[in-house]
């Protein structure tokens, strides 16, 4: 009977791997000599009819890209042939994902396991890094065992072992002798896997609350909600009532004109209506009606007689103001445009103004400067952003030299510059 436990032991622990899967990874790169190359497939055709003893086997291969041969599997046959298609190919070595790959497929299966590595350690363009491999073996319980073949980068092979608690089995020739040590080996440094935890027991259940008892003059829930009704409500009519008075308060403050019955703007401190009548402003084109001419007293023609000049004032020097807009808008250059005394000059984005500013904070037509009798006034034509003559905005005010007209982002500064008269 022990000789009978004894042989059954040995037949599913004959590499000590305890039943876990086994991913073998082939280097498939030209860096490989052809004949190490089918040294290695020989090898790896020796081991597999033990491997697949202890579990499922699946077989991938790595130059350019990582590619899985076969599947995890029992079927000897299929991993042969599977073996037998591996050729060198390919310019580069992706080692790292390869072996990312295949610690990922183990680790997905929830066994554990063991990776064979055959490689000669080099790798070149690989997505993740050897320690991203090592750490994600450690965690899903992956020992990876190294063999070396070609011109071998042992400090490398030597490393991903140690990392994930495997073995380097040497470089090639190798015997399978050696080589089934060191998959023993690894698998038995493999940790247990973990128990799962055990249940919790269930809570004692909570003692039931003593009945509270409910007093004589408890009111109902419905009382609390009416209330809280009635209390809204009482605010919504505060509310309304605040927002009457000062509504009403605003209408009183609201300022008529005793001429004409306009409503004065809180700018306006006459009416602008009023104020162009009285002017007699009229559009540009149209005739300006002229106040009735005043009286003038009759003088001695003899007062309007000049007396003989001197030769010292034969050549006096006539001087004559005229009036100018000059325009200052952002860092771009001051531009000035003289005004006629006689016209109605008129401002703003469209072509059809007298002065034609490509700006899109001004109006098509933004405000109008008008000569009336020596003197200019500043008219705002209902323009969007409005117009502000020395910060304050204005719909009809007279233009003194040196204001400072604000509209859009325009300043214009009206001047009067004295001019030799031809």
């Amino acid at each position: 009977m022990r000789r009978t436990v004894l042989a059954l032991a040995a037949g599913v622990v004959s590499l000590g791997i305890l039943a876990a899967p086994t991913a073998i990874l082939v280097d498939t790169s030209r860096s490989i000599p052809r004949a190490q190359f089918e040294e290695v497939k020989g090898l790896v055709a020796e081991t597999l009819p033990e491997l697949l003893r202890e579990g499922p086997v699946a077989l991938y291969a790595f130059n350019d890209e990582a590619v899985k041969e076969v599947d995890f599997t029992t079927d000897l046959a299929s991993l042969a042939q599977g073996l037998k298609r591996l050729e060198p190919a390919g310019r580069f070595t992706l080692l790292h994902d390869c072996l990312f790959t295949a610690v990922r497929d183990l680790e997905a299966r929830g066994e554990g396991g063991v990776v064979l590595l055959v490689t000669d350690g080099k790798d070149e363009n690989s997505a993740v890094t050897l320690e991203d491999a090592a750490s994600r073996a450690v965690t899903a319980r992956v020992a990876v065992v190294t063999v070396g073949v070609g011109a071998v980068e042992e400090k490398v092979l030597r490393r991903v072992a140690t990392l994930t608690g495997g073995r380097y089995a040497g470089p090639v020739p190798l015997q399978g002798s050696a080589l089934k040590g060191a998959l023993r080996q690894a698998a038995s440094s493999l940790p247990p896997p973990p128990r799962p935890p055990e249940p919790a027991p269930p809570p004692a259940p909570a003692p039931a609350p003593a009945p509270t008892p409910t007093p004589a003059n408890a009111r109902p829930l419905w009382f609390f909600g009416l209330a809280a009704l009635l209390g809204v409500l009482a605010l919504l009519g505060l509310a309304l009532a605040v927002f009457l008075v000062v509504r009403k308060g605003r209408r009183e403050e609201s300022r008529i004109c005793e001429k004409c019955g306009r409503e004065l703007k809180l700018w306006e401190t006459e009416c602008p209506d009023c104020l162009a009548t009285r002017l007699a402003i009229t559009h540009p084109g149209a005739e300006s009606q002229s106040p009735a001419a005043e009286a003038v007293p009759e003088l001695d023609p003899e007062l309007l007689k000049k007396a003989p000049p001197s030769e010292a004032l034969d050549h006096t020097l006539v001087l004559d103001e005229v009036p100018v807009l000059v325009l200052r808008r952002g860092a771009n250059p001051p531009r000035a445009f003289q005004l006629p005394h006689d016209q109605v000059v008129s401002v703003g984005r469209d072509k059809v103004n007298t002065i034609s500013i490509a700006d899109r904070t001004l109006s098509g037509q933004h405000f109008r400067i008008v000569p009336k009798e020596g003197t200019w006034y500043l008219v705002d034509l209902q323009s969007t952003n409005g117009t502000f003559l020395n910060g304050e905005r204005i719909t009809l005010k007279e233009l003194r030299p040196e204001a400072v007209i604000h509209a859009g982002q325009c300043d214009f500064t009206f001047k009067l510059e004295q001019r030799k008269l031809n």
